[in-house]
């Protein structure tokens, strides 16, 4: 059996995806998505008064923050003027804002989405396009506490960067599971969010610091070796497909 972290919101659709993949899985919700509204409401004044060259969305959940925005800008531009660059932290979020704006007026153009090779933080910052980031006016929609890891980069690289937190993560009181797990049954064990394994490991104790596991960077991977696992594992992309084909390469099940 797999045990496999996620946001209360994601769990369900997670856990219907391992089970139809043949996997014996149970998915741990370990926090929940609370959207913080004045965040999102501040975005739109923001580029009201400011010219903005990228937009950054680092998750699924600060999509529809990142809809508004450039619903905002398509307001005040005039026809044939650019969009700032929207940048994706991973192929769940680009697919999502694909959709959400995929009704962007013609006469609104160019609307470019990227994602970086390496679906982290560290991949947007290695991204070429952002190597000569001086000067240039970056928004970050993300997670409240998360991602500041780009924020600093870019800063560093010369580019004036604005985050807005327009969500955060609740820890739950206990975990919420799909299914009844024993430990003893777990074979492997994979977490998409430094966050949301040290709750894991919190709930759980060291019984699970013995098991192989998964994780979505090499940031987290180490933060986890730091705590005691020492059997740690990296796939660059956290998205349903990704892990389980990773499971499926390189774990026997």
């Amino acid at each position: 059996m797999l045990l496999f972290t996620r946001p209360l919101p994601k769990l369900a659709s997670s856990a219907k995806a391992f089970d139809a993949a043949g996997l014996d899985a149970v998915g741990a919700a370990t926090c929940d998505i609370v959207y913080v509204k004045s965040e999102r409401n501040a975005i739109s004044t923001f580029l009201a008064e400011t010219r903005v060259d990228v937009i950054i969305v680092t998750s699924v959940y600060a999509v529809d923050a990142a809809e508004d925005a450039v619903q905002s800008l398509i307001e005040k531009e005039v026809p044939n003027s650019s969009l700032p660059l929207i940048i994706a932290v991973g192929d769940a979020t680009a697919k999502k804002l694909h959709h959400a704006l995929c009704a962007i007026p013609q006469q609104i153009s160019p609307l470019i989405i990227l994602t970086p090779e390496i679906h982290t933080s560290e991949g947007i910052l290695a991204m070429p396009l952002l190597n000569e980031a001086k000067g240039k006016q970056v928004v970050i929609i993300k997670g409240k506490g998360g991602r500041q890891l780009i924020a600093d980069g870019l800063t560093a690289k010369g580019a004036s960067c604005q985050s807005f937190c327009v969500y955060r993560t609740e820890q739950l009181a206990d975990p919420i599971y799909t299914k009844c797990w024993k430990v003893e049954d777990v074979r492997g064990i994979i977490a998409t969010s430094e966050a949301m394994a040290m709750q894991l490991i919190h709930s759980q104790g060291h019984a699970i610091l013995s098991l192989p596991w998964l994780t979505v960077s090499e940031r987290i991977a180490v933060s986890l070796r730091k705590c005691g696992v020492t059997e740690v594992f990296v796939c660059h992309r956290a998205t349903d497909q990704a892990l389980i084909a990773w499971v499926k390469d390189n774990w026997e099940y």
